[in-house]
């Protein structure tokens, strides 16, 4: 099943499009981003203009045209704080109804708090109980804390980012004192409730991330170090900033009120560091659809007997990994290890270890795209793995976090803590899987088999196919200098057609 949600916001509109597997099982075919600043004129005078109104429906309806390119079964819209506080909300709404043929869901403040939630819920590990959200929009900030699936405390405040620099042009003071007078209360209220770690949503969150270099590393962001961006944030002038790659044209006005938020929250929460998320409304909105539509997207793990087996299936559902890139490429990195075990001399426990590090290699695009084989790595670390002791699932971890960039290296914590016989076992395995992945570059199943043959000082890997499958073998040559290292062997690849 595909389905599309289109956020509409008070500074930008996202639109993203989800194929649905299972409930908690999805994978992103598309996203596109505008930013149309809705609640600049909707927060000044109340109502949204003629001309603006227009350029949304331009947009919503090339929207609408992306996603029914992909085929989905559904268009889910919903209008947070711009569109809910204009007096012409409801011309806004017939329109896009008319021209766009699109159902707006206006949201309340608490509604978007929950589907907020949703969103970022979706992507945790299952063993992260109670949890803070802060999203902080253009128009209004959401305060969240869950429980697993269930949402405790949610305030919606007039805070957002946009709603922020029209009051307060200049900053100042008078600013940060309105600020904390409307999000203290709901800061302390957090405090109360001791989350066991807190996530920060939005735009302004992610570019403040980026600024203090911790979005890439999954790093949190750390609150004496805010403080510092943010002095210079509201110092800088609107050029200076607009020059600063993750600001932009499109920032410099709002970025340092957004500092002024995540500062104070962080302040009054009594929080040290909290994590940028890219998840948010948008892909709340899907979570949702597919908890509603659950009937109709049901897994069948209870059939696996083994439950350990079991567990990772499990959790590779819940993260969204169990797609057909993953089983493809774990039925090649299992054949190529059967096909080169002369070389390697390892054992079926360590086979079982590939076998999981494969199925879990891509879990980490849950959280990011970006550094994804590090986000893996803390996933698996933190995920829900029945029967599998801290030493075997490290393994795993280390396994699927050098599926690419870096290979193993004596400079990486966990890595260099292991034992000699657990680093080389480690150091071959994720070569395997590296070739294993290139080989599914495409990540459309074309490498029908393979089949390692051993030629002088080497091995050479015959990739069967009736496909054109050059992007798999020149990402797989690319990728074979980690396969030397470890193996202290050359590899080379050579394409035999299906049925010669």
């Amino acid at each position: 099943m595909k389905i599309a949600a289109i956020d509409i916001g008070a500074n930008s509109v996202h639109l993203v499009v989800s194929r649905l597997f299972a409930p908690g099982i999805r994978e992103i075919l598309d996203r596109s981003r505008e930013m149309l600043l809705l609640g600049r004129s909707a927060f000044r005078t109340g109502s949204i203009p003629t001309e603006e109104m227009d350029r949304a429906m331009a947009v919503l309806k090339r929207f609408r045209s992306i996603a029914e390119a992909q085929g989905v079964e559904a268009v889910l819209a919903v209008a947070t704080s711009a569109v809910r506080d204009a007096r012409n909300r409801g011309e806004f709404v017939k329109r896009a109804e008319k021209e766009a043929r699109l159902a707006i869901r206006v949201v309340t403040g608490e509604e978007e708090g929950r589907l907020i939630y949703a969103g970022v819920r979706d992507g945790l590990p299952p063993a992260m109980h109670r949890t803070a959200v802060l999203d902080i929009g253009g128009g209004s900030a959401e305060v969240i804390v869950g429980d697993g699936e269930k949402v405790k405390y949610v305030r919606s405040l007039p805070l957002g980012v946009l709603r922020l620099a029209e009051k307060f042009p200049k900053g100042g003071d008078a600013m940060e004192d309105h600020i904390r007078e409307v999000l203290g209360p709901a800061a302390r209220e957090l405090k109360k409730l001791a989350p066991e770690a807190c996530f920060g949503t939005s735009g302004t969150i992610l570019a403040l991330a980026s600024l203090l270099g911790v979005r890439d590393d999954g790093e949190p962001i750390r609150r004496n170090a805010l403080a510092n961006l943010s002095g210079r944030l509201l110092s800088s002038s609107r050029r200076s900033l607009a020059a600063l790659g993750p600001v932009g044209e499109s920032r410099a006005e709002t970025i340092g009120p957004g500092s002024v938020v995540v500062r104070a929250f962080m302040e009054e929460a009594g929080l040290d560091e909290m994590r940028p998320c890219e998840r948010a409304l948008r892909e709340g909105v899907v979570a949702d659809y597919a908890a509603r539509n659950s009937t109709r997207l049901q897994s069948h793990d209870e059939d696996i007997t083994d439950p350990r087996r079991r567990s990772i299936f499990v959790l590779a559902r819940r993260l969204g990994a169990l797609d057909l890139h993953a089983m493809h490429a774990t039925r090649l990195s299992l054949k190529l290890f059967d096909e080169i075990a002369p070389l390697h001399r390892l054992n079926g426990a360590d086979r079982e270890i590939l076998e999981y590090a494969t199925l879990l290699h891509d879990a980490g695009y849950w959280i990011s795209a970006e550094k994804h084989h590090k986000h893996a790595f803390y996933l698996i670390m933190n995920g829900a793995l029945e029967g599998f002791p801290e030493e075997e699932r490290l393994l795993i971890a280390l396994v699927a976090r050098y599926h690419r960039a870096a290979p193993p290296s004596a400079k990486h914590r966990d890595y260099a803590g292991l034992g000699r016989k657990d680093r080389r076992r480690v150091k071959l395995l994720s070569a395997i899987l590296r070739i294993a992945d290139a080989l599914d570059r495409s990540h459309a199943a074309l490498v029908d088999d393979l089949h390692a043959v051993p030629e002088g000082d080497g091995v050479t890997i015959e990739v069967q196919s009736g496909a054109d499958i050059d992007l798999e073998l020149y990402t797989a040559e690319q990728r074979a200098a980690v396969f030397r290292d470890a193996f202290g062997r050359d590899i080379r690849f050579r394409l035999k057609r299906k049925g010669l």
